[in-house]
């Protein structure tokens, strides 16, 4: 188990949560064949104003911090009073199997109480079986999947209840 420390990001942190949305993300982009065309709103090509605009709106946003590095990171956006969505999780793939994932969901599902919510959602790649096993062992369940337009590829929803 790697020394790591959870805190929320402040605004001069989001250029280092920036390079590992997008290094994380990478490695997704690489193994599910998605280009920014087919997938913008993907983590791997989200920019610092995207970031600066989701904290001047409220986003919550946590870093797992490995000495200086930002080695893991997620969102909650209130979607709607009680539900949250759990966004941009990432882990930098040399970080990953140490515990920083499941530690971001432990302290985002402590937050999300804290401001009152009920109730977590994700959407994911389905055809990320290990990331799907992932969260179901730390809470989520499936609820459904769906394929449309927005997205190359069939999609599922995860919630948690709180």
């Amino acid at each position: 188990m790697v020394h790591y420390e959870i805190r929320s990001v402040a605004q001069h942190e989001l250029s280092a949560c920036l390079a590992t949305l997008h290094a994380a993300f990478g490695e997704s982009e690489k193994r599910f064949g998605y280009t920014k065309e087919t997938y913008p709103s993907s983590g791997a090509y989200i920019t610092l104003e995207d970031l600066m605009s989701a904290k001047e709106r409220g986003v919550h946003m946590y870093a797992a911090y490995v000495g200086d590095v930002v080695a893991g990171y997620v969102q909650l956006e209130k979607i709607k009073d009680g539900v949250y969505a759990f966004r941009r999780f990432a882990v930098l793939p040399e970080y990953q199997n140490l515990g920083l994932g499941k530690a971001l969901i432990a302290h985002c599902r402590k937050r999300a109480a804290a401001i009152g919510a009920r109730r977590i959602e994700l959407l994911m790649i389905y055809e990320n079986t290990g990331l799907l096993a992932f969260y179901e062992s730390n809470g989520f369940r499936l609820v459904r999947t769906g394929k449309d337009e927005k997205y190359p590829f069939e999609y599922a929803i995860m919630e948690m209840e709180i």
